[in-house]
């Protein structure tokens, strides 16, 4: 796989979470709930995508259930940030858009093959290597460290993980391969979709906080 097939659609990502409005602990609240969310999915999609492969390819077996252990839960570090930020996941709704970055996911495990999951991996392993590390220091000074665990431990994971993401790749067929391109720019477009529906959703909430009690402005009699 060209380096290009995959660092051009994580673009996308980087431009969406380079706007986001971190002024805004509801946008940024908003982003860990949604965060929780799908990341809540990344073991058990692994572990269905493992249980899915033949025994000839055991070696791929294996690296998946190393992988159940590296990802094992993620998901409470975005929980605890949002206790740094006076919040709980249960104040957002899971929002459409992230629905549909991980539900088909399951669907391309079960009906392409279990190695489609790979272009979700690469997408996302990809982009935290290479976008959140200079995400991490906007949201530290911004929010303080009680509110960014899950951003530095993304920040500053090992690149050698997108390597041997890419070395797993190189060894399938290239049908298989095709359908992890496709996933990647699927998984980045659907990224990307999420983080600008948390910044939409706070300028709605603020739009309808305002409609509801209107001016705090006194009216002169």
């Amino acid at each position: 796989m060209k380096a290009e097939q995959y660092q051009l659609p994580v673009e996308m990502m980087a431009k969406a979470i380079d706007k986001m409005d971190l002024e805004s602990p509801q946008v940024y609240g908003q982003f860990l709930a949604q965060t929780f969310y799908y990341v809540s999915h990344s073991t058990r999609m692994l572990a269905f995508a493992a249980g899915m492969m033949k025994n000839s390819e055991e070696v791929h077996f294996r690296r998946f259930v190393r992988h159940i252990g590296e990802e094992s839960a993620h998901e409470v570090l975005a929980e605890k940030d949002l206790q740094g930020l006076g919040m709980k996941v249960s104040d957002f709704a899971q929002l459409p858009e992230t629905r549909a970055l991980w539900e088909p996911q399951y669907y391309k495990i079960l009906h392409v093959s279990p190695f489609a999951l790979m272009g979700y991996v690469i997408a996302l392993e990809y982009f935290s290597c290479a976008h959140l590390p200079r995400f991490y220091q906007k949201v530290l000074t911004a929010c303080g460290p009680t509110a960014c665990r899950f951003v530095k431990l993304h920040a500053e994971e090992d690149p050698d993980h997108i390597v041997k993401a890419l070395d797993l790749t190189s060894q399938l067929s290239e049908a298989v391969q095709e359908s992890i391109l496709v996933n990647i720019q699927q998984t980045a477009k659907g990224y990307s979709a999420m983080v600008n529906a948390c910044g939409e959703f706070a300028r709605q909430s603020r739009l309808k906080t305002k409609n509801e009690y209107g001016s705090t402005d006194l009216a002169a009699p």
